[in-house]
C-alpha cells in the first residue's frame, strides 16, 4: 500500500516499540506509565511543546453557533499542525503550534474540544503517537493520559456523549481497539468472543452503540458493538483495499475510501440496500473522507492536484471542488458536527 500523506507516513521521523502484548495492569503492560509527563512542570522527560498560535480573530473558534468548519491537518508550517477552515476553504486560521507532528483531528459531538494525535516522548526520549485534548478556542491543552505510554496511540473518535474516544494501540504492532476515558485517560480493550478485536481507524456511529473499523491489514469494513457482541463484516476484499469508514450523521449510509485497480476511490454505501454509490473517478488517489454536519457533503483528501490537497463533492455524487490551494501537504479532514 502506497505511503500515506498523513503527519505519520510523510515527515521523516522514526517512531520505535520495543514492548510486548502484557496484562492490562502492571508489570511490562505497553499502557502503563512510561515515565513523567514531558508536559508536567518538573518532568525529567524532555518537553517538545511551545505556545499555542491563535490568529487575533480568537472568536472565530468553532463553538455553539458559529458555524461549521472542516480541521485538518497541513505541512505548511514545515510541522504538521492544525488549522481550520470554513467549508469553502476561506477563513484559514492554524489551531496548534507545537514543535512536534499533529494529526488525525476529531471534534467532539458539541464542536467545543478537538482531539487529536500527537508525538510524545517517554522516559527514554523515545516518540510515540499519544491523544492528545484542547479546548476549540485553543484553552485547556492537555494529555488525556496523565502518563506517556509506550504503545503509539491514534486515530481518535468520539463517543456522541462526549465522554469517551475509541482509538486504536498498536501493542506491539498489531492494533487493538481500545476505549478511552476522556476526563481520566484510562483505557479498555474492546473484547469480543474471540478475544480482544484488532483494527484500524475505528469511529462510533451515531448511536454511540457501535464501532465501524477495518480489520488490521485493511481487508475489511467490520462493525461490533461497543460490549464486544454483534460483529459483523461489511465489505471484504484484498489485503490494504480499504481506508477510513465513516458512518453519515444519520447512521444510515457510511463513507469509505477503496482501492481497485491501484487507484483508490471515495465510495457511499446505504447500509439498509447495500447499494454502493462511487464518488470520486480521478486517477490519483482520493481518501479520507468525512461527512459535513447535515450528511449533503463530505470533503476528502486528493493527490490529483501533486500534494495532497483537500476538496469536497456532494454525498450523492457530482462536481468535486477543491478548497485547499496551497503547494504543501494538506490532509485528514475532520468536519464539524
Amino acid at each position: 500500500m502506497p505511503a500515506r500523506t498523513t503527519p505519520f507516513s510523510v515527515y521523516p521521523i522514526v517512531l520505535a516499540l520495543g514492548l510486548a502484548v502484557a496484562g492490562c495492569d502492571g508489570g511490562d503492560n505497553p499502557l502503563a506509565p512510561a515515565g513523567a509527563d514531558p508536559a508536567t512542570p518538573g518532568s525529567s522527560a524532555p518537553s517538545s511543546e511551545t505556545s499555542i498560535t491563535v490568529d487575533a480573530v480568537g472568536p472565530e473558534f468553532l463553538t455553539a453557533g458559529s458555524g461549521p468548519r472542516i480541521l485538518f491537518s497541513s505541512s505548511r508550517s514545515g510541522f504538521w499542525d492544525l488549522y481550520r477552515m470554513a467549508p469553502d476553504g476561506t477563513g484559514v486560521v492554524r489551531v496548534t503550534s507545537f514543535s512536534s507532528l499533529e494529526g488525525a483531528p476529531a471534534w467532539s459531538p458539541d464542536n467545543k474540544r478537538i482531539a487529536f494525535s500527537r508525538l510524545r516522548p517517554d522516559a527514554s526520549n523515545v516518540l510515540h503517537r499519544d491523544i492528545y485534548l484542547m479546548n476549540a478556542d485553543g484553552s485547556g491543552k492537555r494529555w488525556i493520559e496523565p502518563q506517556p505510554s509506550s504503545a503509539r496511540i491514534m486515530n481518535p473518535s468520539w463517543s456522541p456523549d462526549g465522554t469517551r474516544l475509541v482509538v486504536s494501540v498498536e501493542i506491539p504492532d498489531v492494533p487493538q481497539l481500545m476505549l478511552m476515558n476522556v476526563a481520566t485517560g484510562a483505557m479498555s480493550f474492546i473484547v469480543g468472543a474471540q478475544g480482544t478485536v484488532s483494527g484500524n481507524y475505528p469511529s462510533f456511529d451515531p448511536t454511540g452503540k457501535k464501532i465501524v473499523y477495518l480489520s488490521s491489514n485493511y481487508s475489511s469494513i467490520e462493525t461490533i458493538n461497543v460490549d464486544g457482541s454483534g460483529h459483523a463484516v461489511i465489505l471484504a476484499g484484498a489485503p490494504y483495499e480499504f481506508q477510513t469508514p465513516r458512518y453519515s450523521p444519520d447512521g444510515k449510509r457510511l463513507a469509505f475510501a477503496r482501492r481497485v485497480g491501484g487507484n483508490e476511490d471515495v465510495y457511499v454505501r446505504t447500509l439498509a440496500t447495500g447499494t454502493i454509490k462511487r464518488l470520486t473517478f480521478h486517477t490519483s488517489d482520493d481518501y479520507a473522507p468525512t461527512w459535513s454536519a447535515d450528511g449533503s457533503r463530505i470533503a476528502f483528501n486528493s493527490f490529483r492536484a501533486g500534494p495532497s490537497q483537500i476538496f469536497t463533492v456532494s454525498s450523492a455524487g457530482g462536481t468535486q471542488t477543491r478548497i485547499t490551494h496551497t503547494t504543501t501537504q494538506e490532509a485528514e479532514p475532520a468536519w464539524s458536527h
